[in-house]
């Protein structure tokens, strides 16, 4: 979405409200018959929103504005694809107005240079503010911007599906999400349409997906918020026929994985819900693989038992690309 001269990047709605522009990663339409879980809470966290635009005066500064959480939300700068250096790295979003003041690096010109040897699909002048994994609010900018252009971000974009995992809970900063890593091993742009505990395979959830044109290729992470009492097996698996079916028509790319590795209970039920996901992804000809061989590590599973580590994210993102590298182009 372009509004007020700025990509926001895997934004679709905006509502005003007395903290700000809330941001939603769902139309309205799309979100409203779905669980309370995704259309109030989890497609507003902003985990794979980014504020990209290109500077037309020497500083920009941005106002923005987050809810209070356990977790520091935390915003990282990066220009195109380059991390940005100490001065403009890391920003804290408070619950009061914050002020985000952003100014290119010194020696942009070699930064140019090093970005087109290396062949990097972002243009280091395009500035990238990545949302940290919460709620947060635009209030306004100071300065003039404009989007990028097309030549200025990679022209094959990725799309994740998934649960909080794929959404990038307890990967510390969104950086570490496996999502971002892929898209950064493979030289593609990324759209994050991850779900924290509402992952539930809608139908008309898929159907928006796939009718999405600004994809390539996509993952779907399948089973682990269906682990509860309220979903049984066979609701599990005509939910997992269904969602695939979707993807089935549209004929792009789809890697599909199902629960990994993790140390909590149910791991019985995680072991039929496996199976169900690998029967029906193989019948539908999709790139499938186990999520306990993207993730295998018990170790690499956070104190929660469920979410990997900033570790098992790096793992399952160096697996999966190696996966995905052949195949999506």
């Amino acid at each position: 979405m372009i509004f007020d001269e700025i990509d926001f990047h895997n934004v679709e709605e905006m509502t005003q409200t007395e903290n700000g522009l809330r941001l939603s990663r769902l139309p309205w339409a799309v979100a409203m018959p779905l669980h309370e879980r995704i259309k109030n809470r989890s497609a507003l966290f902003c985990c794979g929103v980014e504020l990209r635009f290109l500077m037309l005066e020497e500083e920009v500064k941005l106002h923005l504005r987050a809810r209070q959480a356990e977790e520091a939300q935390t915003a990282l700068i990066y220009f195109g694809s380059f991390q940005g250096g100490w001065q403009y790295s890391t920003r804290n979003i408070g619950e009061e107005d914050t002020v985000i003041s952003i100014r290119y690096p010194n020696r942009m010109e070699q930064l140019e240079k090093i970005a087109r040897d290396a062949e990097m699909p972002f243009h280091p002048r395009v500035v990238r503010l990545i949302l940290p994994y919460g709620e947060c609010y635009y209030i306004g900018k100071e300065g003039k911007t404009m989007p990028p252009r097309g030549s200025d971000v990679p022209h094959c974009c990725y799309l994740a599906y998934g649960s909080s995992i794929t959404h990038g809970s307890l990967g510390l900063v969104m950086s570490g999400t496996y999502p971002f890593q892929i898209s950064q091993q493979l030289g593609t742009d990324y759209v994050n349409q991850g779900y924290a505990g509402s992952a539930y395979l809608d139908r008309s959830l898929a159907e928006y997906l796939v009718s999405r044109k600004d994809w390539q290729f996509a993952s779907l992470e399948m089973g682990v918020n269906m682990l509860g009492k309220e979903f049984e097996e066979g609701l599990f698996e005509d939910r997992v026929y269904s969602f695939l079916e979707v993807f089935k028509k549209d004929g792009r790319p789809v890697f599909v994985t199902d629960i990994f590795t993790h140390n909590g209970e149910n791991q019985e039920k995680t072991r039929v819900y496996r199976e169900i996901v690998r029967r029906h992804a193989e019948n539908n000809r999709m790139f499938y693989t186990p999520g306990d061989q993207l993730l295998e590590r018990k170790d690499y599973i956070s104190a929660d038992f469920t979410h990997p580590s900033a570790e098992g994210q790096r793992q399952i993102a160096e697996r999966w690309s190696r996966k995905m590298k052949h195949s999506f182009r």
